[in-house]
């Protein structure tokens, strides 16, 4: 079919309408979109079409972990709009988190038409397909025409992608637009009139789930010394009938809900309970069983993996996510439905064992962190603990500061949430993540990272006056990597060089250059009032500087503390 110039502007604008109302009705709340010309219909579609916000962001990957970190804190998708050629390559950090964490959202590429492929024509570059499997779906669509069948199958496939992002393993989800100029026709008024499938309210997916909790309690029923281990995901109100068994140790992953909780039977301290072999020789199970993915502490999953103690791991997802060597029996279950699994009882001397030993470390602890500790990089973890108001949000960057909050955190009753990208654990995005959680939010955000992730990210401040709402950022700066400074080529000559990589960047000219707040700090008592007062609007940066060398061998003396009575 061969339309005149007019007729595909208005082709091209009916379809970014059909997409803003189809997008709208399935509730989609905000786009986050990069500059460019063949994305100018689905931009148009959703000004002029929807109520949905729009937001532009100059660099797409800061766009897509700003889109990554607003789906994490609300729980749905986020939109990502980009013009053709590399533009969407630099989603592929975000996409690559969001896969693995199933956190859903949906890629919006416009794309050449097909006759301007493989002929070197302008930004363009085969899109077909480029996330490969990190994506739950692909879709490419086909240019817009003045058929009715064009917008039917736009909004089914919408439809259908939303789906996917939201499915039993929420994720990413790809559709490519090809658009043939021109994008918009010279009439300035048209009408777009709603499909009927665009009038239809969209039905509630139904999840079904191939594992019983009955199958799940026959599986455990005779064991006596169970130990729960719960992972990042599962909701406070799934796992409360858990910590209302008190006869059951419960150990918390650093981004679990159960640290906020006021379960008197939740372990925070492992990493010192499991590294003392009196310990260890006391507290054997005959069964464990895990939520979801394991923390990050390698001296629990080596502890785990060694047990010999019968594994059970739920996973609603219905992937693998046991890394351990030993055998494990995986059960695909929703985790609002854990609380129909009858546990055995265990006698009391079990959870006595363990309470008794958290006490005796966490006491330790608190006596050490009630000292001075000049710089300490740890305490600030610590710290946050104690301080940080009951409603608010902390994004955590991977890293040695996700191992502080494991390891120094104290279990606080409040209605904190913590979030992290630990999909694969990288340093990217950290500061357009953290952003994204913190726009438009009803809760102060904040932020504690490493000098290194930050300035890997800097360029989302960029975002700083576009940011609705605040965020308090926590930069230790070490001048280097210090999660290094913990591994074996700590001790080699090419270390600094080639490993910490310290970056000879003064953060308070950075932070000018952008037009951000910026105060270094070095007393306890200022820090602690930034975290109990934080501002209402913009990004501010606190910077506290430390010393690697000396903070690793504090951790180790830290980490070293051993319960001491037993039951």
């Amino acid at each position: 079919m061969n339309l005149s110039s007019e007729e595909v502007g208005i082709a091209n604008l009916a379809s970014g309408a059909h997409f803003a109302k189809t997008l709208q009705k399935l509730g989609l709340k905000r786009v986050f979109f990069s500059p460019g010309s063949r994305s100018t219909s689905l931009i148009i579609g959703l000004e002029r079409y929807s109520d949905i916000e729009i937001i532009p962001v100059l660099d797409e990957r800061t766009a897509a972990f700003l889109a990554l970190g607003n789906s994490k804190r609300e729980n749905s998708p986020t939109g990502l709009i980009c013009t053709s050629g590399s533009a969407l390559a630099h989603w592929f950090p975000a996409v690559t988190e969001a896969c693995h964490a199933s956190v859903p959202l949906l890629l919006f590429s416009a794309d050449r038409p097909p006759e301007l492929q493989e002929c070197a024509a302008g930004q363009t570059i085969n899109q077909k397909n480029i996330f490969g499997e990190f994506v739950r779906g692909f879709h490419q669509l086909v240019p817009p025409s003045s058929s009715e069948d064009s917008a039917e199958e736009l909004i089914q496939t919408l439809q259908l992608a939303y789906q996917q992002a939201t499915g039993i393993n929420p994720g990413p989800v790809h559709l490519n637009f090809p658009f043939r100029e021109p994008f918009l026709p010279n009439s300035a008024d048209i009408e777009i009139p709603a499909t009927e499938e665009q009038k239809q309210v969209p039905k509630a997916q139904k999840f079904t789930y191939p594992d019983s909790p009955q199958k799940i309690a026959a599986e455990v029923s005779l064991f006596k010394k169970p130990v729960l281990v719960t992972g990042q995901f599962i909701t406070l109100e799934s796992l409360q009938p858990w910590l209302d068994n008190f006869s059951l140790p419960i150990l918390c992953d650093s981004l679990s809900p159960a640290r906020h909780s006021a379960s008197s039977n939740t372990i925070s301290r492992y990493e010192n309970l499991l590294r003392d072999l009196h310990f260890t020789e006391k507290a054997i199970p005959d069964l464990i069983i895990v939520l979801g993915p394991l923390p990050t502490s390698k001296t629990l999953r080596r502890w785990i993996d060694e047990s010999e103690a019968k594994r059970i791991v739920i996973e609603p997802r219905g992937i693998n996510v046991d890394p351990l060597s030993s055998n494990s029996d995986q059960f695909q279950v929703a985790y609002e439905h854990i609380s129909e699994i009858t546990l055995p009882q265990s006698p009391p001397s079990w959870i006595k064992l363990w309470q008794e030993a958290e006490e005796s470390v966490d006491f330790q602890l608190e006596a050490t962190f009630s000292t001075e500790l000049p710089s300490f990089e740890g305490k600030l973890a610590h710290l946050l603990s104690l301080h940080l108001p009951s409603l608010s949000d902390l994004f955590v960057a991977n890293s040695m500061p996700m191992r502080d909050i494991e390891w120094f955190w104290k279990q606080v009753p409040s209605e904190r949430r913590l979030f992290g990208n630990r999909g694969v654990n990288g340093i990217d995005g950290t500061l357009g993540t953290a952003l994204g959680i913190a726009h438009e939010s009803n809760r102060p955000a904040y932020l504690l990272s490493g000098d290194l992730a930050f300035l890997h990210d800097s360029n989302a401040l960029l975002f700083s006056k576009q940011l609705k709402g605040s965020l308090t950022v926590f930069v230790i700066n070490n001048f280097g990597g210090g999660i290094f400074e913990h591994l074996p080529i700590a001790d080699e000559p090419e270390f600094e060089k080639c490993f910490a990589t310290p970056q000879n960047i003064d953060l308070q000219d950075l932070c000018k250059a952008f037009k951000v707040s910026h105060e270094q700090l070095t007393s306890w008592t200022e820090i602690i009032l930034r975290i109990k007062h934080p501002k209402k609007f913009g990004i501010h940066i606190i910077e506290i500087r430390t010393d690697r060398k000396k903070d690793r061998i504090l951790r180790q003396k830290l980490l070293s503390i051993s319960p001491q009575d037993y039951a």
